[in-house]
């Protein structure tokens, strides 16, 4: 949506200075496709930053995008410093954003009127945002004024919701805090990300913080609530991560979204080796316990925000499905903390991990090469050595365990106390059962296409391998008889026809079969709808042409089509973003609920 800010024009004696005094081009915030109020005032329903001394001279502050989710709207966004002020207290509040003053030289009185009166008709899609009068210069008569809308979104960043996991508290059960509202809470910038290796290595244990992205300020009406949990397979990741950006889902689909970090690796999965260690002192799955601790805050406090506490949805995307599976598998302990779920494609054929692979193959092994026999040694042990540690064992899984080498060694423990069984001996009615809400659960087509690389299989792959996947998978016969029934295929003319078959056969494996009687053994337990897809469509502009997946479908492709990622448009120079693409994305950001 085109959105201005009529107030930004102040009054119309000063409006050609005016003009230059609040638009400044920004480069800064590219990812922003809402508009963020930097410093509002502390109240129910927003949090503010100390503007006496981390933004002198700024009384607030706004970044606006066009989020049309075209190609031409993404890469033009302003800070709009909307209070009058003269031009060389203009310049040094732009300074103090590390920005430069927009020169009135660059658009002219009559661009801009050009541009409301003459432009603004023939757009579907313009708003124009009034949070106080507007110029007097300019006439109303060929402008575009929806109910003088407000802005499009807001961001709250950084919101603490358990203490820091440190010192004592390292592999503990998180300890919730409450947040005051009484005063100013500081929530301008995204809290750190929880410890990780990976593509993007880094992070504080002091990491137990959520985003809440919202379409308003008012408490008055209530939104749905979507609750985001992010992937990674359950060693990296952030609830900050680009490419699972909220904005435009809060500010097209009119709804309240929360993202949130979740300890990960080690510190998140830390299973006891020894049974006489009390649940108490090493509660396991401590990262599941932090998703649901971040569900309470939501629930005590997402009114604030215009969020409605009734309307929860969680949602998480691969490792972030399967924390959905996790949190659908312990109905008392989230019972009231959400009504419905969506899981993108969760691995369901990998289960989760019993306790004693846990606390053998993981814990056991991290306590080894850390020289620790005691809870007290491992609480002792700086995070590099853990991470460095954690690395170890997940590189050396092929040997300890081949079946779970390339996806989610580290994952929820089956630990007696939270999680009792599996998903699929859960909905059978076993040890307490699944939370019956509705569903909403499904897959890339291509789901396993981009592991293939990680296992060394890559073009071209002799035939022989194929058989030999099989038979390590399925076993000798049953690999035989899927031979002989002929769904995979080798297309002969294909000089990457094995490894594409074999990525088909371990998409089905892993990912859609499971994935359809899941949906039916669900559907059939539960008595809820559920809702089954598959996306026959991605979009990656991060894929190398000779990737497997720079023609197919695969893991993680629907991520930018879901969230309209602005990340992920921007970067886009061998797979343009198309109108087709904007127009799913779209659909998707508006239908969320």
């Amino acid at each position: 949506m085109r959105a201005f800010t009529i107030s930004c024009l102040l009054a119309a004696a000063a409006f050609q200075t005016a003009f230059a005094q609040v638009l400044i081009a920004a480069e800064t915030d590219m990812n922003s496709t809402d508009v963020t109020n930097t410093t509002t005032t502390a109240a129910s329903a927003s949090a503010s930053a100390d503007t006496t001394s981390t933004l002198p001279i700024l009384n607030s502050a706004r970044v606006l995008v066009d989020n049309n989710l075209e190609v031409d709207g993404a890469n033009y966004p302003f800070i709009l410093l909307p209070d009058q002020r003269i031009a060389a207290n203009g310049a040094l509040s732009c300074s103090k954003l590390g920005e430069s003053l927009y020169s009135a030289q660059n658009s002219s009185l009559s661009s801009v009127a050009k541009m409301l009166t003459q432009y603004a008709p023939g757009e579907t899609e313009f708003w124009i945002g009034t949070g106080s009068s507007s110029s007097s210069y300019l006439s109303t008569c060929n402008t575009l004024v929806i109910s003088k809308g407000q802005a499009t979104g807001f961001r709250f960043q950084g919101i603490r919701y358990a203490k820091a996991p440190v010192g004592a508290l390292r592999f503990a059960a998180p300890v919730a805090v409450s947040t005051s509202w009484s005063s100013a809470v500081d929530a301008t910038a995204a809290g750190s990300k929880c410890p990780q290796l990976g593509d993007s290595p880094g992070g504080e244990e002091d990491c137990l913080f959520l985003n809440v992205f919202t379409p308003k300020l008012s408490a008055d009406t209530a939104s749905a609530l979507p609750v985001i949990i992010h992937g990674g397979s359950f060693t990296t990741g952030t609830g900050s991560d680009p490419a699972f950006n909220p904005a435009n889902m809060a500010s097209r689909g009119q709804v309240v979204v929360v993202t949130i970090n979740y300890r990960l690796g080690l510190l998140g999965f830390l299973e006891r080796v020894d049974a006489n260690i009390s649940r108490s002192t090493l509660p396991g799955n401590q990262g599941v316990r932090d998703m649901i601790v971040a569900l309470q805050w939501v629930q005590k406090n997402i009114g604030q925000f215009g969020g409605d506490s009734s309307k929860v949805t969680i949602f998480g995307e691969s490792a972030g499905g399967n924390a959905i599976r996790t949190l659908l598998s312990m109905p008392a302990a989230t019972n009231g903390l959400f009504r419905a779920a969506i899981a993108q494609s969760d691995p369901i054929d990998l289960p989760f991990n019993t306790a004693d692979t846990s606390s053998r193959i993981i814990s056991g092994e991290a306590m080894g090469l850390l020289s620790c026999t005691t809870l007290t040694c491992m609480r002792s042990q700086n995070v590099s050595a853990i991470l460095n540690a954690q690395n170890t064992i997940v590189s050396n899984a092929i040997n300890m365990a081949p079946e779970q080498s390339f996806l989610e060694l580290i994952k929820p423990t089956i630990d007696g106390v939270l999680i009792f069984n599996n998903f699929d001996q859960l909905i059978a009615g076993k040890d307490g059962g699944v939370a019956k809400v509705p569903l909403m659960i499904g897959t890339m087509m291509n789901e396993a296409n981009g592991f293939l690389p990680s296992l060394g299989q890559s073009t071209p792959m002799p035939a022989t391998v194929f058989g030999l996947t099989l038979g390590t998978v399925l076993g000798y016969q049953r690999s035989l008889a899927t031979i002989a029934y002929g769904p995979y295929t080798i297309d002969s003319t294909d000089p990457d026809g094995t490894r594409v078959a074999e990525g088909y056969f371990a998409s089905d494996y892993l990912w859609l079969c499971p994935t359809q009687l899941l949906a039916q053994s669900y559907a059939a337990s539960v008595g809820k709808p559920v809702y089954q897809y598959q996306f026959q469509k991605g979009y990656n502009p991060n894929r190398p042409s000779s990737d497997i997946c720079a023609v197919n479908v695969c893991h993680g492709d629907d991520v930018a089509l879901v969230f309209a990622s602005p990340p992920l448009m921007n970067n886009a120079t061998a797979y343009p973003w198309t109108t087709t693409d904007a127009a799913l994305s779209r659909t998707s950001v508006e239908k969320v609920e």
